[in-house]
């Protein structure tokens, strides 16, 4: 009796980790933007925007210069494009996400992964 119980343990313990697993992968796709704020300047000798930073709650967390990684995703509008930052993006809000670091600079700078204008 006792191996027929661990017979049907193990594979309701395999079920358990896998859903366990797939609900981690999925709230990782659903990860919340880094920055998000509007876009007050862009500077075009090294393709950057500023954007003041907006944490959640509306506390403002200072400006943040912003590039494009070289894989960067960009979409405006609800459109992906293939145009890089420019001018006619300042006063709209934006959406970053970054992976790797913040240089410690005034105001700090970062490269993007994925940013959303809207």
């Amino acid at each position: 009796m006792s191996i027929l119980r661990r017979l049907f343990v193990f594979p309701f313990i395999l079920l358990l980790l896998t859903l366990g697993c797939a609900d981690k992968s999925e709230e990782q796709g659903k990860e919340k933007p880094h920055v998000r704020g509007i876009i007050t300047d862009f500077e075009e000798e090294k393709g950057q925007v500023l954007i003041e930073n907006k944490e959640d709650g509306g506390v403002d967390s200072g400006p943040i210069w912003v590039s494009l990684s070289k894989d960067a995703e960009l979409i405006v509008g609800g459109k992906i494009v293939a145009f890089s930052l420019d001018e006619t993006l300042v006063g709209r809000s934006a959406e970053v996400w970054i992976n790797g670091v913040i240089d410690q600079s005034y105001p700090p700078q970062t490269k993007a992964v994925k940013m959303v204008i809207h």
